[in-house]
């Protein structure tokens, strides 16, 4: 089975170098050439486009920054649909809106081509290590011919039900982690402003119900050491979090917290933040605040 691959940043490059790895026959493309390269080091071919990767593959893997790029790499009239065979899969790993997943859906079907949508859990260092959960929305039919290929990249797949379904649990998943950059800022920022030690604080936070896993295993290597590099950009963090927010927009279900960390998210980009984790939001609340950061 050939396996096409486009979209190499942070995370794509991640998943697809387990690909190459596993002596699966790959096929990659991206605007920026460096990944590429790379994975060509690793024993992958480059495509010149989309439309020529997918003729080339049974099964292409894409993973953009968001829905105007899902659109134009996939929909475009030199895209990934204008090149894959009816019968063979597209699966989008990207985290895009609920009416782009449609349409794509919709015209996947439209071409015999099988769509599935697969958007990616936990962070950059576990796809580093093989180690991503998948949110799969796929038919059932489908689901014994994506999962192993999954598995290839990640340890866990939980299907979600239809396609369109796993970009759904996606944004839910995104929506509460977002929200609790927010929240854990807010948290330990006034801790420290009350006098205490942010050791004892971090121990007893993760020690009880107020515990989360962004606040475990994120914020002690990336703000709290100082280390601002983005497994998650904050550009991205603000888009997931629009996206979530226009999800509740459409259906009429009202959506306060995450439509003010939206707020404040947008509030830290314009302080200069982009291009920093989303964890940064704690040193943006500290200095909002005129207090120090908050470091172990």
């Amino acid at each position: 089975m050939k396996i096409g691959f486009i979209g190499l940043g942070r995370m794509g490059f991640a998943l697809a170098s387990h690909l190459a790895r596993k002596g699966v026959e790959l096929i990659v493309h991206d605007i920026q050439t460096t990944p590429v390269d790379r994975l060509v080091e690793l024993g992958a071919t480059r495509a010149s486009g989309a439309q020529e990767l997918a003729s080339r593959s049974d099964v292409v893997f894409t993973m953009l920054p968001g829905p105007k790029q899902a659109r134009e790499v996939i929909l475009g009239g030199s895209g990934v649909l204008a090149g894959l065979k009816p019968g063979s899969f597209l699966i989008e790993l990207s985290t895009i809106d609920t009416d782009t997943v449609d349409e794509l859906a919709r015209a996947a079907q439209a071409k015999g081509v099988r769509f599935a949508d697969a958007p990616v859990g936990r962070l950059s260092a576990h796809a580093d290590r093989g180690e991503s959960l998948f949110m799969l929305g796929a038919r059932e039919a489908d689901r014994a011919e994506i999962e192993p290929i999954l598995m290839k990249m990640g340890s866990t797949v939980l299907h979600c039900g239809d396609p369109g379904a796993g970009t759904r649990m996606k944004l839910i998943n995104n929506f509460m982690v977002l929200c609790y950059c927010q929240l854990n800022s807010e948290a330990l920022v006034l801790a420290s402003a009350l006098g205490l030690d942010t050791r004892k604080t971090f121990d007893v936070l993760t020690g009880t119900t107020a515990s989360n896993g962004q606040l475990k295993e994120k914020w002690p290597v990336k703000v709290l050491k100082g280390d601002l590099t983005p497994g998650f950009d904050i550009a991205l963090g603000f888009k997931d979090l629009t996206l979530a927010c226009q999800a509740g927009q459409s259906i009429g279900v009202s959506l306060p917290m995450g439509n003010l960390a939206r707020s404040l998210f947008q509030l830290a980009r314009h302080a200069g933040k982009d291009g920093q984790d989303t964890s940064c939001m704690t040193d943006f609340w500290a200095e909002a605040n005129g207090r120090d950061h908050v470091r172990l």
